[in-house]
């Protein structure tokens, strides 16, 4: 993924590293520190607000209104990541981190939009379970042969994906591949999970590693 904020940068910006968080099993606010000591947490920003279970060798770089991240403990290219009220982004030539005109914002509706992208393989859509809510899921990942990047890429193959107000974009990337599960939240619209596998490669050892996370997933008013 290529991710930033209202400005065109790459992805791996925007981590806070602050002091060592608490441990034990006990439900309590998650710090923006890493690693995460074994045990459940809250989200801090994230809205809705969601509860999770790490085990040990797990870490949350990033917590945002729209945006929060939780990857395997100093590994970039791998992770489980949460957007609130995502919409389509845009598919103008220059990548800018604004909507796509036309595309509504309902899970159906993304879903449909995601499967006319030539730039990306994705399949069908699967029934599944998150947090205990209905969800669907789809697999995506760059078309043999799209060879379009966006000019901060360096040349790689991407499609622009997602985005969250207030500029916050997403960029299928190279041999990216991607897990999206659509979930509506009652009372607090569409999240999407991603899990994500920047290089492609541990994505089948990302699936394993973060399904007892996500299984663990509950969000307030779920």
């Amino acid at each position: 993924m290529f991710r930033g904020r209202s400005t065109v940068v790459p992805a791996v910006v925007l981590a806070l590293v602050v002091a060592a968080c608490g441990s034990g099993a006990s439900t309590q606010a998650s710090p923006t520190a890493k690693p995460l000591a074994p045990g459940t947490y809250t989200s801090v920003a994230f809205n809705p607000a969601v509860t999770f279970t790490v085990p040990a060798g797990w870490e949350k770089p990033d917590d945002q209104a729209v945006y929060l991240l939780l990857s395997p403990l100093g590994d970039p290219d791998n992770g489980i990541h949460l957007f609130a009220h995502p919409s389509a982004l845009s598919q103008a030539s220059d990548c800018p981190a604004s909507a796509q005109p036309g595309v509504g914002a309902s899970s159906l509706e993304l879903i449909a939009w995601i499967r006319s992208l030539k730039g990306l393989t994705v399949t069908s859509p699967a029934l599944a379970s998150i947090a205990g809510l209905p969800a669907t899921s789809i697999d995506i990942s760059i078309a043999p042969g799209w060879a379009t990047s966006c000019p901060f890429a360096n040349g790689i193959p991407t499609m622009p994906l997602l985005y969250n107000a207030p500029g916050l974009r997403w960029v299928v990337a190279g041999g990216e591949v991607l897990r999206l599960y659509f979930v509506d939240v009652p009372g607090a619209g569409l999240v999407i999970v991603d899990l994500d596998s920047f290089n492609g490669t541990g994505f089948q050892g990302l699936l394993s590693a973060a399904a007892p996370v996500v299984k663990s997933l509950k969000f307030a008013g779920g």
